[in-house]
């Protein structure tokens, strides 16, 4: 049998198709990989502009809650600046003529601070009284002769006064870690202004905060005029000798009470 030209374009016309059908779902295979490839990408880069957007939100937000720590920041800057004026000054005072100062009270009692910048019981050199009480958490009588060598950093806080609230516990916390550091130094508070009609009662709020360090309870407010106190929470500082060094009303911060015992330190080592 002889094949003619016209059988040949038909089977070739005839293969050609046979091909192009069974390349039609290997096409519409690789179409759809195709698709789902972009869809992916596609997914990804929307998760990635999600996490993008995140990122940028806790960076604003951390941008946010760094505001209150530069304004602590800056207040702690003017507390420090102001507790050297008030050191200095107390430095430059010594050896000053104490005419024309309030005198002490004939109890031993140092008069009240009214100017930071003047103290008359650090212009006038006074000596602070003994001090002595009951101390809440050994339950025992305490005294504190004057003079007897040991410098101090007094402490007259009430339990009501949100300033007190807010540094003691960061006293409680620094002091045992730092008090090393101060072998010539002593830190010795003093509660006064009882009235437990008032919010945070006294025996409850020493009970649950464990103080590490003396709590003299001043049970009548007479410790309390002995340290000539204008506001709480007060600090006072007294050398070796007992004479007033420097008289501070309001909160410190830890860094300026740091600062605080490292000069009285060095100053009692000097001496």
């Amino acid at each position: 049998m002889q094949t003619t030209t016209s059988d040949i374009d038909e089977t070739t016309k005839t293969a050609e198709v046979a091909t192009r059908r069974n390349a039609t779902p290997l096409l519409l295979v690789l179409i759809v990989v195709l698709l789902v490839g972009v869809f992916v990408v596609q997914l990804l880069q929307l998760q990635r502009s999600s996490e993008l957007a995140d990122e940028v939100a806790a960076l604003t937000e951390d941008v946010t809650d760094l505001k209150p720590l530069r304004r602590d920041v800056d207040i702690l800057g003017d507390q420090l600046s102001a507790m050297d004026r008030q050191f200095n000054a107390a430095m430059d005072a010594i050896g000053s003529s104490p005419a024309a100062i309030s005198s002490q009270g004939a109890d031993g009692s140092l008069p009240m601070l009214e100017d930071p910048g003047n103290d008359p019981a650090v212009l006038g050199q006074m000596t602070l009284a003994d001090i002595g009480g009951p101390e809440y958490y050994s339950g025992t009588e305490v005294s504190y002769v004057s003079g007897d060598g040991k410098a101090r950093v007094w402490l007259i806080w009430a339990h009501w006064c949100p300033y007190c609230q807010a540094e003691l516990p960061d006293l409680h916390e620094w002091w045992p870690e730092n008090a090393s550091r101060f072998p010539n130094v002593e830190l010795v508070t003093v509660s006064s202004a009882i009235d437990d009609s008032r919010s945070n009662p006294l025996g409850p709020y020493l009970d649950a905060e464990q103080f590490d360090f003396p709590v003299i309870v001043d049970e009548n407010g007479t410790l309390s005029q002995l340290f000539g106190t204008s506001a709480f929470p007060f600090w006072v500082v007294t050398d070796g000798d007992g004479t007033v060094v420097l008289r501070v009303a309001g909160a410190l911060g830890l860094q300026s009470v740091d600062q605080l015992f490292s000069q009285l330190e060095t100053m009692t080592s000097e001496t």
